[in-house]
């Protein structure tokens, strides 16, 4: 009996230890869906606000255009409103033009009086605009009214001013007048769409910066907000002044109790193109906090628990714990695709974020030619690269089916180097870090390779350093060409040092398996989905090549990434310099050897100074002797005297006359302005490569240089004819320039129909190929192909036929080579890809040619 007892009793205590946990849990679950319902609730008021933003600056700038129309042909009143009569598309908008030079503010509506018939109108009784004062000029600024009783139809709208003139149609002189776009309240309500489901009760409400309601949500009260709110709400004016103040800031929220004494979620965000307005997001308090706990299943389910427990509980655990594994395995399989693409949507963020800031820089530096042909280099580069990357999301099918393949082509690794640095920098000068590139023994500087899949090994690596180094800290990149095993290949080493958190010895045992991310509170803070790392392995394994990484945490990490790659036919010509001194400015020890190694290579006498005192102690030194050095490179960063300041004491001792050059690893436009100020004569962009080296000091020392590789005879394709099936004008204009700037003629088929019908009338060899849109009018470009391959003519039927299409994916492709095409480029098009198809029909021709001969 006493064992019963203890039983029953242990019993009771698990029973109500596992309810107490129920019931805490559950509190804490419906506390988390609270405020995760608060928070959506915030962001949907946001974008509510937003969208009223693009709805308010799409109709002024209606009000705007037909402002400046009117002021600018000097029309009568009734001149201008036939032609604001003529424009409206919307039939329940109208335009009301009336002079303000009169008291009464009489004028005239696109639309007549749904009462009179009428197309009179009269402001006396009310006047919505302001009437104190002038209305800001034209583009510069919303003029929106408050909603008022619309005078013609009695509907509440509000209206788009703009202060016009109109010219007397008596007198012939100038009148003060005003144009009003009326759109009822209910179109701008109709952009309020949010999901009944979850806030069938919300409404939204705008106020303007006195409280005075804009639109009116039903649940207000009063005639303004504040009042609203000190009416049903306990406080004195300070509160209402600090809610006030709080609501006139940016995005927040609040509770207040409505007219029926409930309590109320109040979402506040500032319209910033509104004058002050302010849109409230109303929500019940009740809606938000939905009991969603079952309490007699929680009770069932303990019951079962406890039985469970005393009768089978380690099997049951297992049990327990393999379902658990089962289905977090199968919601990773679904989210895989999602995960993939959130991650790709980091990576199209980089070289976009590089294309943005380089665009604004171009825009302020557009009177320096050099600034702006540089910019576009940098941002054809990157654009190139973010081509790239969309055209592998979008063939989703290799993701899917893990069949991703190489496509080596021969590129240049100084411009890989480039548009790795260009895209980095944004995030490295974000973060305020020290950041140095060093490269060694580079001497090919062409290689053959998938040039996307090396830039994603490379940006994912240096945008993970940069992503998980802490402000201020210090990322180092090195790179070094080794001699390979395999014959005609080099071995190429990339390591990227970083000093930030680093990372744990059991998640480096994990870290290439997707979707892993080290449990971290600073990480958690990052964005990312764990399949930088993963991707970055596959890339790597699928080159052949070898990753490694040592970390520590709180020390930081280091990546080396080591591929043999195959050295392409395309190099420079040889490059020597005439006998010159340099003397080389720099607090890197590493760089100063490497560099120097390359200087002496080149054929100049190489010196090295690792500070800018010792620097300028040499160089005093010197020019006391009447022995000045021939040219001088100083880094911009170095600590003590930087390279601008070391350049100012240069020209202040020296002299104007010595050559100069800054190095520096970040982007130029950075200190452009002060080190022309100080005297430098130009700029080196670390990594020094040896041609960029070759041709910066030739440029200064003023030697004429032809150290471009050789470039591609394209003299073959001068003269040849193409013609080209396109129905857009933009994409016609874009390929004939394209093409014509190699020599080739092209001549236009503006649909697929009328492609056929120059076939049919074309001579033998009249044309080397045809370009075909896939998407025209009339005959689309498939079954034009299908058309001319059924013709009996063969000199005819077989022209050669490349699809030019944006239909990007595999079964696209697909579709096009079943209807008899010899080929597929996919737009946005590019055009070494074009010349190499021509390059390759015209070479098949010739052949065929001496064949017959």
């Amino acid at each position: 009996m006493k064992k019963n007892v203890i039983i029953i009793i242990i019993n009771i205590v698990l029973t109500l230890g596992i309810l107490g946990f129920v019931v805490l849990y559950a509190g804490n679950s419906q506390k988390a869906v609270v405020n995760g319902r608060v928070r959506e609730f915030t962001d949907l008021t946001v974008s509510m606000e937003q969208m009223t933003e693009i709805y308010l600056e799409g109709e002024q700038n209606i009000c705007d255009l037909w402002a400046k129309h009117i002021n600018s042909l000097d029309m009568t009143i009734s001149e201008a409103t036939d032609f604001v009569k003529n424009t409206h598309v919307a039939a329940d908008v109208s335009a009301h033009l009336i002079f303000t030079d009169v008291p009464s503010y009489e004028g005239f509506s696109t639309r007549p009086n749904t009462v009179t018939g009428e197309y009179g109108v009269n402001y006396s009784d009310f006047q919505p605009f302001p009437t104190d004062g002038e209305l800001p000029q034209i583009g510069e600024t919303i003029n929106v009214t408050r909603s008022f009783t619309n005078p013609v139809n009695g509907a509440q709208s509000i209206a788009f001013c703009n202060a016009i003139t109109f010219r007397d149609e008596n007198t012939g002189l100038k009148r003060d007048g005003m144009i009003l776009r009326v759109v009822p309240v209910s179109h701008l309500k109709e952009k309020w769409v949010f999901p009944q489901e979850n806030y069938g009760d919300a409404e939204f409400t705008l106020i303007d910066a006195d409280g005075n309601y804009i639109i009116k949500g039903h649940s207000m009260k009063n005639s303004n907000f504040f009042e609203f709110y000190k009416s049903y709400n306990k406080g004195d004016l300070s509160d209402l002044n600090g809610i006030s103040e709080m609501i006139d800031d940016e995005t927040g929220r609040f509770t207040m109790l409505n007219s029926l004494a409930e309590s109320c979620l109040i979402v506040h965000t500032r319209i910033s193109v509104g004058n002050g307005w302010i849109m409230l997001g109303y929500l019940p308090e009740n809606v938000i906090d939905v009991t969603n706990v079952d309490w007699l299943l929680i009770g069932s389910v303990t019951s079962g628990l406890l039985l469970l427990f005393a009768f089978d509980m380690a099997f049951m655990l297992y049990f327990n714990r393999k379902l658990s594994e089962t289905a977090a395995y199968a919601e990773k399989a679904n989210k895989a695709k999602t995960d993939f693409l959130s991650t790709m949507s980091h990576d199209i963020r980089t070289p976009m974020n590089a294309i943005v800031g380089l665009t604004s820089i171009t825009e302020k530096l557009a009177d320096d030619p050099d600034v702006v042909k540089e910019n576009i280099r940098k941002i054809s580069l990157a654009s190139n690269h973010l081509l790239t990357l969309i055209n592998d999301i979008l063939d989703i099918s290799k993701v899917e089916s893990g069949k991703t393949t190489l496509n080596p082509i021969t590129f240049s690794l100084v411009e890989t180097v480039e548009n790795l640095v260009n895209l980095s920098y944004p995030m490295i000068k974000e973060k305020n870090l020290d950041f140095n590139f060093r490269i060694n023994r580079m001497e090919h500087e062409f290689l053959r390779a998938d040039k996307l899949r090396l830039n994603q090994i490379y940006i994912n690596i240096l945008s993970n350093a940069i992503k998980y180094t802490e402000p201020n800290g210090r990322i180092t990149v090195d790179m070094l060409e080794e001699k390979s095993e395999k014959e005609g290949y080099v071995r190429l080493t990339y390591i990227v040092a970083d000093t930030g958190i680093g990372m744990s010895k059991d998640f480096m045992a994990k870290m290439y398996q997707p979707f892993s991310r080290q449990t971290d509170s600073r990480i958690n803070a990052i964005q990312g989905t764990g399949l930088g790392l993963a991707i970055t392995r596959n890339m790597v394994d699928l080159m052949e090549g070898t990753i490694c990484c040592e970390s520590e945490e709180g020390k930081g990490t280091t990546f080396t990434v080591t591929l043999d790659l195959p050295v392409a036919e395309k190099e420079p010509k040889n490059m020597k310099l005439k006998p010159v001194d340099i003397l080389l400015v720099d607090d890197d020890d590493i760089l100063l050897e490497t560099a120097k190694d390359v200087l002496i290579s080149l054929g100049a006498n190489a010196e090295t100074a690792d500070s800018g005192k010792t620097a300028l102690e040499m160089i005093e030194s010197r020019h006391a002797a009447g022995n000045d050095y021939g040219v001088i490179i100083i880094d911009w960063k170095m600590p003590e005297t930087d390279g601008i300041e070391l350049v100012k004491i240069l020209r202040g001792k020296i002299g104007t006359d010595l050559p100069i050059l800054l190095i520096s690893a970040y982007d130029r436009a950075d200190i452009e302005d002060a080190a022309k100020e100080a005297g430098a004569n130009g700029f080196i962009s670390k990594p020094l490569f040896r041609s960029v080296l070759y041709e910066k000091i030739s440029e200064l020392l003023g030697i004429d240089t032809s150290v471009s590789a050789t470039e591609e005879d394209y003299s073959s394709l001068e003269g040849s004819n193409i013609l080209v099936a396109e129905d857009n004008d933009v994409n016609w204009e874009i390929i004939s320039t394209l093409l014509g700037m190699y020599g080739i003629r092209t001549e236009r088929a503006e649909n697929g129909l009328v492609c056929v019908e120059k076939i049919k009338a074309a001579a033998q060899n009249d044309y080397l190929l045809v370009f075909m849109d896939i998407q025209m009018p009339v005959m689309n470009g498939l079954e034009a192909t299908r058309k001319i391959r059924q013709m009996t003519d063969c000199a005819l039927k077989d022209v050669p036929i490349i699809a030019m299409t944006a239909d990007a994916f595999s079964e696209n492709v697909a579709e096009c080579l079943d209807a008899g095409m010899n080929g597929h480029i996919a737009k946005p098009i590019d055009v070494k890809l074009v010349i190499k198809e021509i390059k390759k029909i015209k070479n098949n021709e010739n052949g065929k040619k001496q064949q017959d001969n």
